[in-house]
């Protein structure tokens, strides 16, 4: 059985000023040797993450810049 838990949260902004928070989850599955990290909207698109501080958003090809530090998601 899969289960995802949230990590941490990105609020992030687009150059056209789109605010997004992306949500951080770590997939968790018996039988799975390391866990696997994916990354979505709070709107439910997913997204990869670039580099420390850029998420390419998939459905609109948007990128998007981080705005502030990420806090934990208990």
């Amino acid at each position: 059985m899969t289960r995802y838990k949230d990590k941490r949260r990105f609020r992030c902004e687009g150059e056209a000023g789109t605010s997004y928070v992306i949500v951080e989850q770590i997939k968790v599955a018996r039988g799975l040797a390391l866990p696997r990290t994916d990354y979505m909207t709070e709107d439910g698109e997913i997204a990869n993450r670039l580099d420390d501080n850029h998420f390419l958003i998939l459905l609109n090809k948007e990128i998007v810049s981080v705005r502030k530090r990420p806090r934990k998601h208990c």
